[in-house]
């Protein structure tokens, strides 16, 4: 397009009308832009001079000139939908949060809902967090996302059950980090248990619950509750959900 500017106001008004018509026949459009002109003469002129373009001309004219104004605008939309984010999952609140370590892709997800609906937990703003992506196998540097991981959700006491390998177990056994099982087991779930309870752990050595879900690792786990949990009796009930069905 081309811009003439000049300080004369009346001749660029009687211009715009008088050649403007020459132009028009060509099949050029022509605006003008007056200082007096009010904000909704000039939305209207704008508008004129878009309709009379192509598609691919008001493309190229909008994305020329009113870029500034997307991206300022797609920021205020991005901003209004990450505050009503925060509001929506505010609302929110996990009630247990469990870690199965090194026992691949799995359907955490339904693991969960079938966990939920054994607690008879009917409140839809309650959420079980079930988190099976960490994996160790004992290479240092292979292992490092998933240690940082796991100590930062150790470290915010965000975690609420453990169902690990033996050594990881035995790591945070040595520092005290789990309730003692005779805190969170009757002596009626102890007896049915048997030797798979040890102080602060139940081994599971190949539970159908972890199977049904393809979150058995193939190798034993032992489920622990870490001592810091404010979900207490929700954790007792995992407990007796993860061990329903026994064995194999």
């Amino acid at each position: 397009g081309v811009h003439i500017i000049t300080v004369n106001e009346y001749l660029a008004d009687r211009d715009a009308h008088w050649m403007g018509k020459i132009h028009e026949f060509l099949g050029l459009t022509v605006g003008i832009n007056l200082r007096d002109m009010t904000p909704k003469e000039k939305f209207q002129k704008e508008v004129r001079k878009i309709k009379a373009m192509s598609w691919p001309d008001r493309f190229a004219h909008i994305w020329a000139y009113y870029k500034p104004h997307m991206v300022v605008a797609a920021m205020i939309i991005g901003v209004f939908c990450l505050i009503g984010n925060i509001i929506y999952r505010s609302r929110f609140d996990t009630v247990l949060s469990i870690a199965i370590l090194n026992c691949g892709a799995g359907d955490t997800e339904g693991m969960a809902e079938d966990f939920k609906d054994y607690m008879q937990d009917e409140d839809p703003y309650h959420e079980i967090a079930i988190d099976s992506s960490l994996y160790f196998t004992g290479d240092d540097n292979a292992d490092y996302t998933s240690v940082m991981k796991l100590t930062t959700l150790i470290g915010a006491s965000s975690l609420d059950v453990i169902l690990a390998t033996e050594g990881q177990f035995e790591h945070y056994q040595d520092e005290e980090a789990f309730i003692s099982m005779d805190e969170l087991l009757t002596e009626e779930q102890k007896e049915a248990y048997g030797d798979r309870v040890s102080e602060y752990g139940i081994r599971l050595s190949d539970s159908e619950k972890l199977k049904e879900y393809g979150l058995n690792s193939g190798e034993d786990v032992y489920l622990a509750v870490f001592a810091y949990t404010k979900y207490e009796e929700n954790a007792k009930a995992f407990i007796s959900y993860i061990n329903e069905g026994g064995e194999s």
